[in-house]
């Protein structure tokens, strides 16, 4: 398989917006965050190409007032005034960046937007994938000392420990080490990523048993996407997400109402008033959700709304462990004794410490069970769901 760190993280976050993206490659329109990145993304790039003498301040405004002109048409703004908002925001993040970086800078940029790709083996199946990407810049701090940027246009700046277990930093690291295998050892390559809004870079490195546990995540993900299943997975990035209309955790706020809708939206209230009521309606509630489950079925929808909150129809997926096949593989590893007593916590302490090979192997020692659907119910108005979306 070949896949983007992109295509990777889109999967993590939900699947099913995954199907949707890159396998169907549905198109949607941009979002304002997408071209606003996008120009401040170029206008850099602009600005290190012309190193060691950099273009005047100015220069690089008149580049980004030429890019975002055209950029910015692509998007439906609310009005002028918000658009102006962005466009001033970027010429600020751009003074503030070139006032901070350009009069003292003194590494030296060997790579701007660089395509890489990077082989990942997979032992156990006897395969071998392609990791591509992007990245934006990688300097030459000093002799055998490189630093890899990315940038970034996050509102709210991370916590450490975010930057550290950074996923595309690690794979950013495989692409470097495919490009230029010889340049240097592993602990004098520094991952930042700069916060473009706060002007802040956060800088980690990656270790050797790092950089085998990505491998083995990438890997996991993979094997995941070739089972071809799925499955959406509602979060705080759904307000962010072009897809909902079609998704059917959301799709049930944009079809055209009928007379059956409207009934059970007003099951879906009703449900949640005898909830609250927490008397003897375990029998109404039952006939509710199985009339809901019949609805969601006859639709193909797996959340419906009403007034009050939302109603979600899941299918539960327990994963356990074979131990009599993972005791073997950890005995051969010497490790065994560390989880003795099977526990947990501990087994899954061990598990960021062993290499590729080792975790495919435990991997292959897990069992799922797929249970029955289940509906779940969130108590949540449908003016507040609204209101998030429009946010």
């Amino acid at each position: 398989m070949r896949i983007s760190y992109s295509s990777l993280d889109v999967f993590e976050n939900c699947p099913k917006r995954f199907e949707y993206q890159i396998i169907e490659k549905i198109k949607v329109p941009k979002t304002k965050e997408q071209v606003f990145g996008t120009t401040l993304h170029s206008t850099l790039k602009y600005l290190y190409d012309q190193s060691p003498v950099f273009p005047s301040l100015d220069d690089v405004f008149n580049y980004f007032n030429i890019e975002w002109k055209d950029a910015s048409q692509k998007v439906s703004w609310h009005d002028e005034k918000e658009k102006n908002v962005y466009f001033i925001d970027g010429q600020r993040i751009l003074r503030e960046f070139y006032q901070k970086n350009i009069p003292d800078h003194q590494s030296t940029i060997i790579a701007l937007e660089s395509r890489f790709e990077a082989p990942i083996e997979d032992a156990g199946k006897e395969t071998s994938h392609i990791l591509t990407g992007i990245i934006d810049r990688v300097d030459k701090v000093k002799e055998g000392v490189f630093e890899i940027i990315d940038y970034k246009t996050n509102k709210k700046m991370p916590g450490a420990s975010v930057v550290d277990n950074n996923f595309q930093l690690s794979i950013y690291t495989l692409g470097f080490f495919k490009r230029w295998p010889d340049l240097a050892q592993l602990e004098n390559i520094n991952l930042s990523l700069y916060f473009l809004k706060h002007g802040e870079k956060m800088s980690t490195k990656r270790t050797h048993e790092e950089i085998e546990a990505v491998k083995a995540r990438v890997l996991k993900n993979i094997a995941e996407i070739e089972k071809n299943y799925f499955p959406p997975i509602p979060s705080a990035l759904c307000n962010y997400c072009s897809y909902k209309n079609i998704c059917p955790m959301w799709s049930h706020l944009y079809q055209q109402q009928t007379p059956a809708d409207e009934e059970i939206k007003k099951m879906v209230d009703e449900y949640f008033v005898l909830k609250s009521a927490n008397d003897q309606t375990d029998d109404k509630l039952a006939e509710i959700k199985q009339q809901i489950n019949v609805y969601l079925e006859k639709k193909g929808l797996d959340r419906v709304f009403g007034d009050e909150g939302f109603i979600v129809k899941t299918s539960q997926i327990k994963e356990e462990y074979d131990w009599e096949k993972i005791r073997p593989i950890l005995e051969k590893r010497g490790v065994w004794a560390e989880v003795l007593g099977l526990d947990k916590k501990k087994f899954e302490s061990l598990l960021k410490k062993l290499p590729s090979d080792t975790l495919q192997e435990i991997e292959s020692a897990k069992t799922k069970t797929r249970t029955v659907k289940i509906l779940k119910a969130m108590k949540k108005s449908l003016e507040k769901i609204k209101r998030d979306i429009k946010e």
